[in-house]
């Protein structure tokens, strides 16, 4: 998921998974009531391992870029027409579109944006604009829900227009047509590292309380990605924290501005002794800390997100609550986009695109600007790597 704005929900994704079945998902981990998971043993406790500390190193540091595929020439584009439909206008996304346009300007194609603020009917709308103006590519960017637009997609495969898909599916969905939602005329993919971010965020707070956390854990069971993350989470720690305690929580979407702070203070009240909140989007996060605010456990305890949005990053240099957040490289993003797109137009076999993450605290923060900026910090390993493989000059 992308940036959110800290006053409103982040997209609405639908994503039909029941809380029961979520809970089936963490019972390997969880014990009592209420989706927690306690340590069993206590030899391993206070232990955290090398694994740990290295994926934690891994992740703090600058992205690097790996060849996606082999070499394409996508000079020979010159005309062909790019229709984007972004999820909502945030930062996060218009710093994709704006590094996507630029790319699709440098080889000369036509690129345009159908605007919108995030409801489905208005995606609804963006497709079938599309379907009139007949582009040569459609790319759903962060991505509208594939499977509100099933009628939309069946049109856009008769056509033959090519549907890209980017930021919606984790890293280890399946290609088109295996992933959900896709049959119906989704082409490929430009997949999102969910579950890697889960797993880097698990890691670094093992590594921050010494392998002793009590962690809050909020997800929301309607977000297509949330219930795999919070199961690859709940795992991580399982695996290699057996001293920390996990309690689990569902906010719907629907709840995330009237209702996070107030399910974080019935948490945090019901046990004290929590000491890091992490939910699992940056949308939360305006809820997480006016929680411990209220409760005066400011100094007590930490809040770790993901998404990298800038204000949450200033938190992080504030130093008063937001301690850890797992951030995405926008600028990388847009670039894997426009290689995948390159790839369906040329008629080149897709490939499996992987974007970066990085981890932000208090050593590295600054480096996101001061204040932090959406983009920033990221290194230009992506950019200039796939310029390199496009054989585009660097300016």
């Amino acid at each position: 998921m992308g940036i959110v704005r800290p006053v409103s929900t982040r997209l609405v994704r639908r994503g039909i998974v029941a809380v029961a079945a979520l809970a089936l998902a963490l019972t390997a981990c969880s014990t009592g009531g209420g989706g927690s998971a306690g340590a069993p043993a206590s030899g391993a406790a206070n232990t955290v391992s090398s694994a740990v500390t290295d994926n934690v190193a891994t992740y703090k540091g600058l992205p690097t870029f790996t060849p996606p595929g082999p070499p394409i020439d996508p000079t020979t584009l010159r005309g062909k027409r790019m229709f984007l439909i972004p999820l909502v206008p945030n930062p996060f996304n218009q710093s994709i579109q704006e590094t996507m346009q630029a790319i699709a300007q440098k080889v000369g194609m036509e690129f345009t944006i159908y605007p919108n603020q995030g409801k489905p009917s208005e995606w609804v709308q963006g497709m079938n604009t599309a379907l009139t103006a007949k582009p040569d590519i459609i790319v759903l960017s962060t991505a509208p829900d594939p499977r509100t637009l099933q009628p939309q997609l069946e049109a856009a495969k008769a056509a033959g227009i090519p549907v890209l898909v980017t930021h919606f599916y984790d890293d280890s969905s399946p290609v088109p047509p295996a992933c959900e939602g896709c049959a119906a005329g989704v082409t490929a993919l430009v997949t999102a590292p969910f579950n890697v971010a889960g797993k880097a965020a698990a890691d670094w707070i093992i590594a921050d309380s010494g392998a002793n956390a009590n962690v809050l854990l909020i997800g929301g069971a309607d977000v297509l990605p949330s219930p795999a993350t919070l199961d690859t989470i709940s795992k991580e720690f399982a695996a290699e924290c057996p001293a920390c305690k996990v309690t689990v929580k569902n906010i719907p979407v629907s709840d995330w501005n009237t209702k996070t702070q107030s399910e974080i203070q019935s948490a945090l009240t019901a046990d004290p002794s929590i000491d890091y909140v992490y939910p699992l989007y940056d949308a939360m996060v305006a809820g997480a800390v006016p929680a411990i605010q209220t409760l005066g456990r400011v100094g007590q305890v930490k809040v770790v997100s993901y998404n990298g949005s800038p204000y949450a990053l200033k938190l992080i240099q504030d130093g008063d609550i937001v301690a850890m957040n797992v951030g995405e490289d926008t600028v990388g993003i847009g670039y894997a986009s426009m290689d995948q797109a390159f790839r369906i137009l040329l008629g080149q076999p897709t490939v499996d695109e992987r974007t970066p993450i990085r981890i932000w605290d208090k050593t590295n923060v600054n480096e996101s600007g001061v204040p932090p900026e959406v983009g920033k910090g990221y290194g230009g390993a992506l950019p200039a790597g796939f310029l390199q493989l496009w054989g585009l000059p660097a300016s």
